[in-house]
């Protein structure tokens, strides 16, 4: 018999050459540049900001803790600001997703027109703020408006506090329902048609093919798009500065518009930045939340 040894082998290292191993880091470093100058260093300099006294130029002077922040929330405005906010996020939210589930139902079949329609719901995604504003501007003004002259009225759309808000947050779901359309459009392509051929075989009718096989299969989609409705209505600036500056009185002086007047018209910039830094903290725990809500609420 032969003898045999057993034979270990070991495992050979392959060694990276130098390149090998800073390459990957070669092609992040324009992409970290970008973020680090534009996006990490000035969420660090408002953080900084935000604990000191700064002068005029906006440069930090006396260091003040948490002073910022205590005297922002024994103010009366910021509460007031908090609430104008966050009735304008939830009409906003709701209804750009409203109005995009609408429109990409209305061109979920082919018919004749079907693309004209497509484009024409797209298109507020290529309007800036600014542009639709100004528009916006001119069809409401009180007496040589276009919406006046057609109801034979003479509304301050603008200047009354009971239109002010509804008129902003009715053109910022115009401007987000162009991307809503989009995404819920490309949602409702991905629900395989065998479910609602097996519906209609059971006798399901549209509404309960709907609510039992649409919304259920748009459901990731949904919740998609109801964070980012939720993150540009918290970051909207242009409509209330163009149409209202945050008036009458201060009911549409949403949190954004309270930062730019904090820091451009009183140069309290350590204010401002620590109402940044509040903004982002809300912005940060609603999306928190929201993912809490995931399981229970997304269909994967």
């Amino acid at each position: 018999m032969t003898d045999r040894k057993a034979v270990r082998v070991r495992p050979t290292r392959i060694r990276k050459t130098f390149w090998e191993t800073v390459e990957p880091y070669v092609f992040l470093a324009p992409a970290l540049t970008i973020f680090g100058l534009f996006l990490y260093y000035p969420f660090a300099r408002t953080i900084y900001l935000s604990l000191f006294l700064t002068d005029k130029y906006g440069m930090a002077k006396v260091f003040w803790g948490v002073g910022n922040y205590t005297s922002i929330f024994k103010d009366p405005s910021f509460w007031r600001s908090l609430t104008v906010t966050l009735q304008f996020v939830v009409m906003v939210a709701l209804g750009g997703l409203v109005v995009g589930l609408c429109t990409s139902l209305l061109t979920a079949n082919k018919y004749r027109g079907v693309t004209f329609c497509s484009a024409s719901y797209a298109m507020p995604v290529a309007i800036a703020s600014a542009a639709a504003s100004m528009a916006f501007r001119m069809i409401l003004h009180p007496t040589n408006g276009l919406l006046n002259i057609l109801l034979g009225t003479q509304i301050s759309w603008t200047g009354d506090p009971r239109f002010a808000l509804p008129v902003i947050a009715f053109l910022t779901v115009w401007l987000t329902s162009g991307i809503n359309f989009i995404f819920i459009s490309a949602g409702l392509r991905g629900i395989p048609p065998e479910l609602y051929e097996s519906a209609s075989i059971d006798g399901a009718g549209y509404w309960r093919k709907f609510f039992h096989v649409t919304l259920p299969g748009l459901s990731p989609t949904l919740f998609f798009q109801i964070i980012i409705n939720i993150i540009q209505a918290f970051q909207s600036f242009s409509q209330v500065k163009i149409l209202t500056e945050g008036g009458p009185g201060d009911s549409t002086n949403l949190i954004v518009y309270a930062i730019y007047r904090d820091a451009f018209f009183n140069y309290r910039f350590g204010t401002a930045a620590a109402r940044s830094v509040i903004l982002f903290v809300i912005i940060l725990a609603i999306t928190l939340i929201q993912f809490s809500m995931e399981k229970r609420s997304v269909n994967y």
